[in-house]
């Protein structure tokens, strides 16, 4: 479990907040794509960790507002950790789907599989190189962009595993991550190789729910961007992508009744509604994040920094005329599978463009919106400003 940390400010508690509500979600995933109850009871700790940090939260807030400025500038605080929290509580309902012993339609585990971040399970076997290593060292984010999410170890899960945790054999990782990312941490893991293999049924269903997953992802990353860099082109453009967000989640409710007609038990189909909504309402929380910026008021210092501390940064990046990634698509860059960064929006000329597709041409002057690890951004950042070459991309020109 997640330790519980002794906090002596806002700034530590909503950092904390965020690291949770990431991980959360994530591990809800993992938890219907295995039906596994164990990792189930994990999430229903993590929601009464997040409620302790809300609580705190509201207590510090409360004792700090002084006048009316105060109020307004305290109200964002607030309002990014109600979102948190109601991001927690959608994990907790897919979570709840497993404790309560509703079977999982094949047609939501095949939406997990289908994403483009996958969620897996990995045991490590024997002789693999893996043993005995310190998290730290592996350096797994960067290499193979796969984080590991928890562990269990003799029947007892470490969730957020800290950097000096070692591996040791037998120990079943949850991790996420590209495909490829996972297939080689398989290997090195001496594990079985996990099946990417998914059904023809439901296909349109199927594909809305996965487009779901990706989208909102993004949406939450997009909208804490715009309050760390107080962006209000992105926080309305996060408003635009949660309104598409509602045509989706509106196909995928269609899809679901039109399953209905093919089902003996229409009661199998509990798990997909369940997954549109909990989907939605990790949409619904970034818009309320986006809000912020939108409102016109000035973000407290205190949510920057915090931001800036989180487990996975989020950052922007300009192409400069001499950088190794000027004149590449991103399918060529691979940027997630080779660093383990994601790029949430390329903006050119004032235009933003989000989740570029693959044949997107990255163009000196164009602007990244980035996630990853501190140590994948800060080499991305390095490149992207011409201080650091990629012999690989320097020797394909």
């Amino acid at each position: 479990m997640v330790e519980e940390k002794k906090h002596h400010n806002v700034r530590e508690l909503l950092t904390e907040t965020k690291d949770v509500s990431d991980l959360i979600i994530d591990l809800a995933y993992a938890s219907i794509l295995y039906e596994d109850e164990e990792l189930a009871e994990q999430i229903r700790k993590l929601e009464d960790r997040m409620d302790s940090l809300m609580y705190e939260i509201r207590a510090l807030v409360s004792i700090s507002v002084r006048n009316y400025e105060d109020a307004k500038s305290a109200t964002g605080i607030l309002q990014i950790a109600d979102a948190a929290e109601s991001i927690s509580n959608a994990a907790g309902d897919l979570a709840n789907l497993v404790l309560r012993d509703i079977e999982i339609h094949p047609v939501v585990k095949e939406s997990l599989i289908e994403a483009d971040e996958k969620i897996a399970k990995i045991e490590v076997g024997k002789g693999s190189n893996l043993i005995g290593e310190k998290l730290e060292d592996l350096e797994l984010p960067s290499r193979f962009a796969t984080w590991i999410l928890a562990a269990e170890r003799d029947g007892k899960w470490t969730v957020g595993p800290e950097k000096k945790d070692k591996i040791e054999k037998g120990d079943i990782l949850v991790v996420r991550g590209p495909r490829d990312g996972i297939d080689k941490l398989c290997y090195m893991a001496h594990s079985p190789e996990v099946s990417w293999e998914v059904g023809r049924k439901y296909k349109r269903l199927r594909q809305f729910l996965s487009q779901m997953r990706d989208t909102g992802c993004s949406l939450v990353d997009m909208a804490f961007y715009s309050v760390l860099f107080k962006s209000e082109e992105v926080a309305e453009e996060v408003r635009e992508l949660e309104k598409r967000f509602d045509e989706f989640n509106y196909e995928a409710w269609r899809e679901v009744l039109k399953a209905a007609k093919r089902e003996k038990d229409v009661m199998y189909l509990n798990s997909a509604l369940q997954a549109v909504k909990s989907l939605e309402s990790i949409s619904d929380a970034a818009d309320s994040i986006a809000d912020v910026m939108l409102r016109g008021v000035e973000p407290h210092p205190v949510l920057t920094r915090a931001l800036e501390d989180a487990d996975e940064i989020i950052a922007r990046v300009e192409i400069s005329e001499d950088s190794s990634l000027a004149d590449h698509t991103l399918e060529d860059l691979d940027l997630w599978k080779r660093k383990g960064v994601y790029v949430l929006v390329l903006s050119k000329e004032g235009y933003y463009l989000l989740t570029p597709s693959k044949d997107t041409m990255v163009r000196p002057g164009n602007r990244l919106i980035i996630r990853g690890s501190p140590k994948g951004v800060e080499e991305l950042i390095k490149v992207a400003e011409g201080r650091k070459k990629w012999a690989h991309l320097n020797a394909e020109d």
